[in-house]
C-alpha cells in the first residue's frame, strides 16, 4: 500500500486508502489472471474514478518503483517461480524430482497463475489429487476460476472421479432447498442426507 501510494503520487493522483486498497486488489487480479498491463488496459476496467488509462499508468509506475528497489509482491513470487521452471530446465528437473505428488484442496478457488504453477511442478506426470466443489466458488473476484475443477477430467485423461454427495450436517428439508437452488449449475452435486433420524447430528 505504501509503495502504491508513492506510485500514485508520482502520477499526481490523490487517492484515499480505500481506493488504493481497491487498486491493490486489481493489481493482484491482473497478475493471477496472467494478464499484462496492456491486456488489462484493453479490458477497460476502472477502479472508482481511476479510469483504465490512468490505472495502466499507475500500474507501470508501481512496477517501476518495485524494480528500482529490488522488491517483489506476492504475485511476483509466483510469477517468478513459474518463469524459472519454464525457462530453466535444470530448475524444472530439480523441482519435479523433489516434489512428486500433490494434493490441492478447495481446487475450485485456484487462479490461472496458481494452476499454471501447479502444472509446471507436475511436468508430464499426473500424480495429482484435487478436492473441490464448483458450487462453493467464492473467490472469483480474486481471479479464481472453477473451470479448472470442472474440466479436470478432460485435462487429465484417466483421472478417477469420486463424488462425495452424502451430507452429514443437514437434514433432508434443508438439502432439498439447497439442491433446488443449485440444480442446473455447472458441477452442482445432488446432495443426500446421511440420516433423517431424530438423533442425526445437525449444526443447529
Amino acid at each position: 500500500m505504501r509503495l502504491l501510494g508513492q506510485a500514485a503520487d508520482a502520477q499526481r493522483l490523490r487517492l484515499d486508502k480505500a481506493t488504493l486498497r481497491d487498486i491493490a486488489a486489481e493489481i493482484e487480479w491482473r497478475k493471477v489472471s496472467m494478464l499484462s498491463i496492456d491486456q488489462h488496459a484493453a479490458l477497460g476496467r476502472a477502479v472508482g474514478r481511476v479510469g483504465a488509462e490512468q490505472l495502466a499508468a499507475l500500474m507501470r509506475s508501481y512496477e517501476a518503483l518495485k524494480d528500482a528497489r529490488h522488491q517483489l509482491d506476492f504475485e511476483d513470487v509466483l510469477l517468478a517461480c513459474a518463469g524459472m521452471i519454464e525457462a530453466e530446465p535444470r530448475v524444472a528437473a530439480a523441482v519435479r524430482e523433489q516434489y512428486r505428488h500433490f494434493t490441492v484442496d478447495e481446487y475450485q478457488d485456484v487462479s490461472p497463475l496458481q494452476n499454471r504453477l501447479l502444472e509446471l511442478w507436475l511436468g508430464e506426470r499426473h500424480d495429482l489429487c484435487v478436492v473441490g466443489d464448483a458450487s462453493q466458488t467464492i473467490y472469483s473476484f480474486a481471479g479464481a476460476d472453477q473451470r479448472f475443477l470442472l474440466e479436470f477430467e478432460r485435462r487429465h485423461p484417466g483421472a478417477r472421479l469420486v463424488r462425495l454427495e452424502t451430507n452429514y450436517r443437514s437434514r433432508a428439508p434443508i438439502l432439498a432447498v439447497a439442491n433446488a437452488l443449485m440444480r442446473g449449475r455447472p458441477g452442482a452435486l445432488e446432495l443426500s442426507p446421511a440420516s433423517d433420524s431424530a438423533d442425526a447430528e445437525t449444526p443447529w
